[in-house]
C-alpha cells in the first residue's frame, strides 16, 4: 500500500517530454468528430502531459518488450482506461502504435546503411529477421532488403 501514494506523487510531479507529437485521429477541429448521428460531440481522449509520457516510454524503450500495463503506468492512467483514451488521441491502439514506432525507426536505420537487417530487427524488439520483414513489408510495402535499396 506504500507504494501507491510513491506512483501518485511521481505521476503529479513529472514532466512530459514532448519528444515527438503523435498523429492525431481527427480532422477539422481537433476536440470534435460527428457521432453516427450527424452531432457534434467532443473527443477526450488522453492529457497531452499523459500522453507525452505514454510517447517518451515507447521511444525510449523500442527495443524491450512492452506491455500495456507498463505503458498505461508510465501515463499514470488504468490499463483499460488508457487503452480507450490512448485509440481517441491518437487512433491507434496502443500496440499498434508501438509497432508503428518502431517501424519508422527501423526506416531510419536501414537509410543509415551501416548495420545488418538482423542486427536492426533485434535492436527494435522484433523476436526474428522474419518477423521484423513480415511487419515491415505489411507497414511499407516493401520488404526491408528492397527498402535500403531504394535508399542507398
Amino acid at each position: 500500500m506504500a507504494a501507491r501514494p510513491q506512483r501518485l506523487g511521481r505521476c503529479l510531479n513529472s514532466q512530459g517530454t514532448g519528444m515527438e507529437q503523435p498523429p492525431t485521429q481527427t480532422t477539422g477541429t481537433p476536440a470534435e468528430t460527428l457521432s453516427a448521428t450527424g452531432n457534434r460531440q467532443a473527443v477526450r481522449g488522453l492529457s497531452r502531459r499523459a500522453l507525452s509520457r505514454a510517447n517518451s516510454f515507447m521511444l525510449d524503450r523500442l527495443g524491450e518488450r512492452i506491455t500495456l500495463a507498463d505503458v498505461a503506468s508510465a501515463a499514470c492512467v488504468s490499463r483499460a482506461h488508457f487503452a480507450r483514451m490512448f485509440r481517441l488521441s491518437t487512433g491507434h491502439t496502443p500496440m499498434a502504435y508501438l509497432m508503428l514506432l518502431r517501424i519508422e525507426r527501423a526506416k531510419l536505420l536501414i537509410a543509415d546503411g551501416d548495420r545488418p537487417i538482423c542486427d536492426i530487427a533485434i535492436a527494435l524488439g522484433f523476436c526474428d529477421q522474419s518477423h521484423f520483414s513480415r511487419v515491415f513489408r505489411r507497414a511499407t510495402g516493401l520488404p526491408p532488403k528492397s527498402y535500403a535499396r531504394l535508399q542507398a
